[in-house]
């Protein structure tokens, strides 16, 4: 099977463009609804609490940034970025400040305005240690917030940073300060507002039936033209094979974790096609450097580097992904998306070695001594878990066939597949001893930060693994500060150097990604970063329209 390039993702999306309201649809196109085969139940909505794709997606419909991001994914500086709730905004001279005048016509969907006050509020919530928000390090370099009227709200900044309008303008989804001014940000994600969020976006809340369905409505009012679509449902399915049935079926309109077998089902299918989209993503085993069940103690394997680099050793990364994806993915190549332009594919990197695999194992003194073919070292088996959500059929077969690859070195793999709801929290709280996860990236490749620079167990945040480098930190610190794009890209790679070197992680997969999406609808991917940004955009022609869209 043959996959377009990025160009050609591009070109493809282009064809299943509809038309909308900024380039000439009729009031026909307006109306139906929109079922979505959701593969994850949300932990949250909330902006500074998302940890995953899936309430990314809903969230970002519910609520809005201050601007979008242009064709190029440029996160330096403003050139082709484009309005959202800021319709203009002005940097001072010496660039320590951005004045973000508001959209007038911009309200919360309680028919309050926005304000700069809401601005203002929204930056203080996110940089509040209380609040543990995972954009309190995008807004570190934020010193405050001025409003010298209602639609202006002046950012100051500590220092100056080349990402420092990407880091607001992106990043920051607005919260409301009306009604969460004297919310205990301790527990936020347990206010009543969590369960019945009010945004600022094309959509606004309807239900949420926990384990079942999350449901938006449109904002006939939004302030940049009512959204095509009546309204959009999201139903869970945490089988991926019954959501692309329920596609098939004409049940739900668009299931995006596309499989090789599901590309098969849909190849030559009437009423449903496969499309591709853009996706910045790697996928790896991770490894535990920390005890799962204490956080202050090192891992009783993988504080080893050299185990590390055995079990690394053991594996075939091409085979593994071949066999498992077929040409819907590539070898991953380091700690970010090869979309980056940050990206070097020239890493060195531990080859497989069965062989040399072996030997490494047996100069560290693991052997097989009873004969049970399983290796012991002090009394201890080299024995360990690998945790993936239920999911993902890619990911339980990638663990199924590291199991039989590393079984016949003598370790002794536990396959554990566990529910979302409890897959993510093993992660977070490191209830784990290794992990096959998939970052989904923001634009910026200073988010790698987030992932690989270093935290204390109490708030490991996005640093699932407790991975520490002094040397990384220092890299990753000066290439995110750093003007100039050369000397960025030399710091990037000598912190993707390190951690390669490190091997805190094996990295697996690159995914190129397809999404299933029924014929009656007509979907806008023109969007460069993620497929649901312009979700307001798509629609579903009269003519096609069935019972349920009312």
């Amino acid at each position: 099977m043959r996959i377009p390039s990025r160009l050609g993702v591009a070109m493809l999306a282009a064809t299943v463009a509809c038309t909308s309201p900024e380039n000439g649809a009729t009031v026909g196109d307006v109306g139906g609804t929109l079922v979505i085969a959701l593969p994850a139940e949300p932990r949250s909505v909330l902006p500074p609490f998302l940890s995953g794709s899936q309430e990314r997606e809903i969230s970002e419909q519910l609520f809005d940034v201050l601007a979008d991001i242009g064709p190029d994914l440029n996160t330096i500086g403003d050139v082709g970025w484009k309005p959202r709730l800021a319709e203009s905004w002005q940097w001072s001279a010496d660039s320590m400040s951005i004045a973000f005048k508001l959209d007038p016509r911009a309200h919360w969907h309680d028919g309050r305005r926005i304000t700069s006050a809401d601005v203002r509020f929204s930056v203080e919530l996110n940089k509040d240690p209380v609040t543990v928000s995972r954009l309190a390090r995008a807004l570190a370099d934020v010193d405050s917030v001025s409003t010298p009227d209602s639609v202006t709200a002046i950012v100051w900044y500590s220092k100056r940073s080349p990402e420092q309008f990407y880091n607001v303008a992106y990043n920051l989804a607005l919260l409301p300060a009306h009604l969460l001014r004297d919310a205990d940000r301790s527990s936020l994600q347990s206010h009543p507002f969590a369960r019945n969020p009010v945004g600022s976006g094309p959509f606004r809340f309807s239900r949420w039936e926990p384990a079942s369905l999350f449901e938006v409505i449109a904002d006939t009012s939004y302030y940049l033209g009512r959204p095509l679509l009546n309204r959009v449902i999201w139903v869970l399915h945490t089988d991926p094979n019954t959501a692309l049935e329920t596609v098939i079926a004409g049940d739900a309109d668009v299931f995006e974790s596309m499989t090789t077998d599901g590309m098969a089902r849909v190849a030559g299918h009437e009423l449903v096609r496969a499309v591709p989209y853009p996706t910045l993503n790697y996928g790896f085993l991770g490894f535990n450097l920390r005890d799962r069940n204490n956080g202050d103690r090192p891992h009783p394997l993988f504080a080893d580097r050299e185990l590390r680099r055995a079990i690394a050793m053991a594996l075939n990364r091409p085979l593994l992904v071949a066999n498992v994806y077929d040409s819907l993915a590539q070898v991953g190549a380091g700690p970010f998306s090869r979309e980056f332009p940050t990206a070097d594919t020239t890493l060195r990197s531990v080859a497989f070695d069965s062989v040399g695999a072996d030997r490494l194992l047996d100069s560290l003194g693991w052997n097989d001594g009873n004969g049970d073919g399983v290796r012991e070292k002090g009394g201890r088996a080299l024995r360990f878990g690998i945790v993936f959500p239920t999911t993902s059929p890619q990911r339980r077969r990638l663990s199924e066939l590291i199991q039989a690859q590393l079984k016949s070195h003598g370790i002794q793999v536990d396959v554990e597949a566990a529910d979302l709801t409890v897959f993510g929290p093993r992660l977070f709280t490191g209830k784990f001893d290794a992990m096959l996860h998939n970052w989904a990236l923001e634009p910026s490749p200073s988010r790698v930060r987030d992932h690989w620079h270093t935290f204390p167990a109490s708030s490991r945040a996005l640093n699932l693994q407790l991975y520490s480098n002094p040397v990384v930190d220092a890299a990753l610190d000066s290439a995110i500060a750093e003007h100039d794009t050369a000397r960025s890209r030399a710091l990037y790679r000598k912190a993707y150097q390190a951690i390669t070197d490190d091997l805190p992680a094996v990295w697996l997969f690159e995914n190129k990604a397809y999404m299933a999406i029924h014929n009656r609808v007509q979907a806008n991917l023109s969007a460069p970063d993620v497929w649901w940004r312009n979700l307001r955009l798509w629609s579903i022609p009269a003519s096609k329209r069935i019972p349920r869209d009312g």
